[in-house]
């Protein structure tokens, strides 16, 4: 039996459907992320979790108890929020504690406690220390322990990161993990970050306009988007129209590319090719059936990798490809250049239209 399981989940402002239909099971001591564009729905689901706004209709079962309209205070889960929510009149050692107070435990138990939270988040000497004399990352930290005192079945986080500056994410999204592990509790994170969920989560939950559109692994998520909408939004990716030939070829403009997957479309059908920038090759072997001859129009140095705009004859549309500074250096690959693409068939994914 799941952990969590949420049945045909509903909720409606007035006419408006935030959440349509919503069924979800999630695993005892899993990290899973809702991922969506803004107004997806994915905090509105958290919240009906949480008991913050409780659903217009449906189930919400935790280990096999019915939650569906308990109040929060009688669900058991911690919860950071956005904001982290700090007491800014309590000290990091009093914020810590306020939950293990409202449980009435002795005093001595509660000290020993946040003194053993604080050596977990790396803060053993801000016990002392108010909210407004920590950095950013601190203070998530100190939300972190605060939210896990009680030691909950089900950790809740509010899109916990994006306040912070790119580099102290990153580390914090490792040490979130990392604490999560150790602890083994169900995660649940809202995100809007593609790299947050791919880096972090052991299950992704893409929703989109208030229905959950695909579930799977990171891995999954990425190499086999299921439509147009999944394969744009989690990572880059170029998408060209096209038009079946027969089972194993498609005419992409004026040219015509392989792909095995053609079978599952019917001739004539049109459809989305796609393909992501960093599968496109420059040294294309004989062995690549796809082989392009392109310009390149622009060059994009990101560090580790040059992302680079082509123009190919007869399509009409530019081309992103990303390169490895190593190949953009011995190939010299500058705008202007000519280079031969290959478009590998195992890495074209193909939406009806």
């Amino acid at each position: 039996m799941a952990y969590l399981s949420i049945k045909q989940l509903n909720k409606f402002y007035g006419d408006f459907a935030a959440l349509k239909q919503i069924s979800l099971e999630i695993e005892e001591g899993e990290f899973v992320c809702f991922l969506g564009p803004s107004g997806c729905g994915k905090t509105t689901l958290l919240r009906a979790i949480a008991g913050l706004d409780m659903q217009t209709d449906g189930a919400i079962y935790q280990s096999g108890r019915d939650i569906s309209w308990l109040p929060t205070n009688k669900r058991d889960f911690g919860i950071v929020f956005q904001s982290y929510a700090l007491f800014p009149n309590l000290t990091v050692a009093d914020n810590i504690a306020y939950g293990l107070h409202n449980t009435k435990a002795p005093k001595q138990q509660v000290a020993s406690r946040v003194c053993e939270l604080l050596q977990l988040i790396g803060l053993p000497d801000y016990a002392n220390q108010y909210p407004a004399q920590l950095s950013g990352g601190q203070q998530q930290r100190v939300a972190l322990a605060r939210a896990i005192a009680t030691e909950p079945g089900l950790l809740l986080l509010d899109e916990p990161l994006s306040a912070l500056d790119a580099k102290v994410r990153v580390h914090l999204r490792h040490e979130i993990k990392e604490l999560q592990r150790k602890l083994g509790v169900t995660t649940i994170m809202v995100t809007h970050d593609q790299e947050e969920a791919l880096a972090m989560a052991d299950k992704i939950v893409v929703m989109d306009h208030g229905v959950i559109v695909q579930v799977g692994t990171p891995e999954e998520i990425y190499n086999a988007p299921v439509n147009e909408f999944v394969a744009s939004f989690v990572g880059a990716m170029n998408f060209l129209p096209s038009r079946i030939m027969n089972g194993h070829q498609m005419k992409v403009g004026s040219h015509s590319l392989e792909c095995d997957r053609c079978s599952s479309f019917v001739v004539d059908e049109e459809v989305m090719v796609a393909i992501r920038p960093e599968d496109i090759r420059v040294r294309a072997s004989q062995q690549v059936t796809n082989r392009l001859p392109a310009r390149v129009t622009r060059t994009e140095f990101l560090g580790a990798f040059v992302r680079t705009e082509l123009d190919l004859d007869g399509i009409g549309q530019p081309l992103v490809a990303d390169f490895t500074t190593h190949d953009v250096r011995e190939l010299n690959i500058v705008a202007g250049a000519q280079v031969m693409l290959g478009l590998p068939d195992n890495r074209m994914h193909l939406f009806g239209r």
